[in-house]
């Protein structure tokens, strides 16, 4: 199992983030949501989506069935905020960030 929780933020606030495993989609994530998910033994490939945009891809390494932790959230935070459509058109690949918890 994975447990994903999304920051809460004013961008994106009432849309959803699209939970993307192995290019396939396993759900979705709220704004201030913590949310688990299946996931199986093995390597996998781990993203979020909004529209065109996305996070950075993990490559995430279940091999003992333990329960894994992430972040996530909106990169446009303070004065990013206004840079929008700078990210939309020019580094959709950066729109969103996921990481994995440590502890």
């Amino acid at each position: 199992m994975m447990v994903i929780k999304r920051d809460s933020g004013w961008v994106d606030r009432f849309r959803s983030y699209q939970v993307i495993l192995d290019d396939e989609v396993i759900g979705e994530i709220s704004n201030g949501e913590e949310k688990s998910f299946d996931l199986p033994k093995g390597n996998h490939k781990l993203k979020l989506v909004i529209d065109w945009c996305n996070s950075n891809s993990l490559t995430v390494n279940n091999e003992n069935d333990n329960s894994m932790s992430f972040e996530c959230g909106s990169s446009l935070r303070g004065f990013k905020a206004f840079l929008v459509l700078f990210y939309v058109f020019s580094r959709p690949d950066e729109y969103l960030w996921l990481k994995q918890r440590t502890g």
